[in-house]
């Protein structure tokens, strides 16, 4: 009896902390459904009636602003910084698990150090560095700096995977006449690719949320991402249209939905394994 008390409690508060994580994306959703102009009715509902129900604000954001070509951006700056992130991060993990050399230990401690220094709290020198490269109203200056940012966690992670690869399979590769790009592209990459999908995940997620860079070094229209594009809905008519806000970013969760149910398997055995080895 004691034992299923300790389960029920335990369960109840799994069910609490659901809803509540839970709860914000479901009022989005059914905000997004409801005019503008009955987004904080009172008494609030959280679901409208059918007769309620409206797809103007989709409408609006589908047709009449330019939902497709922040998309198309996002979706570039997502690509290029995750295939770039993905690969420079495994080159860098391979060669601080699997070869020796000085400052081998000083280097593997920097990149954990950096994981704890927020981008945006070196924005000026970023900022610096984007100008000086002509990298302003760019997507290159998006993902170079997202490049940037996400390769220390990506290489911690992917480190402590490769550090269980058993080195008997590169020194077969060696003894057969292998390089070291051999080892990597043929053992490395393949038995690694669970946190190269894990890592993907986040970094491919990044573009989609990361707001304070893009709207700092993206000015013109035709350069915007999604989040940045969300923000002209803020205070555009001396007030914020919430029903827009809510249909964009219902728009922006599918690729990035789709993207984690293609890989959910990935994710989690990378996450979990990269985790125990480490």
């Amino acid at each position: 009896m004691k034992s299923a008390g300790r389960f029920n409690y335990r369960y109840i508060i799994l069910i609490a902390g659901l809803v509540i994580m839970v709860f914000p994306m479901i009022y989005m959703v059914t905000s997004s459904l409801r005019p503008n102009n009955q987004t904080f009715t009172y008494p609030p509902k959280i679901f409208p009636k059918l007769s309620e129900i409206t797809f103007e604000n989709y409408a609006y954001v589908l047709v009449r602003q330019n939902f497709f070509m922040y998309l198309k951006n996002t979706l570039i700056v997502a690509v290029m910084s995750t295939f770039l992130s993905a690969l420079l991060s495994s080159m860098l993990a391979y060669c601080i698990s699997r070869h020796r050399f000085p400052g081998r230990n000083l280097l593997f401690g920097t990149i954990i150090t950096i994981m704890l220094i927020p981008g945006l709290a070196m924005l000026v020198p970023q900022f610096e560095l984007a100008v000086a490269f002509k990298l302003i109203n760019k997507l290159w200056g998006v993902i170079l700096f997202y490049t940037a940012w996400t390769i220390p966690f990506s290489t911690f992670l992917i480190k402590g995977y490769i550090d269980g690869i058993p080195k008997e399979l590169d020194e077969a590769i060696y003894m057969d006449g292998g390089s070291i790009l051999t080892v990597f592209f043929r053992v490395i990459i393949p038995m690694a690719s669970p946190s190269l999908a894990a890592v993907s995940v986040f970094n491919f997620l990044y573009p989609f949320e990361e707001l304070g860079w893009s709207q700092t070094i993206l000015k013109i229209d035709a350069k915007r991402t999604l989040p940045v594009a969300i923000t002209q809905f803020f205070q555009a008519h001396n007030r914020t249209d919430w029903g827009y806000v809510f249909a964009m970013t219902c728009l922006a969760m599918i690729p990035v939905i789709v993207i984690y149910l293609l890989l959910q398997k990935y994710f989690v055995s990378g996450l979990s394994t990269g985790a125990i080895k480490m």
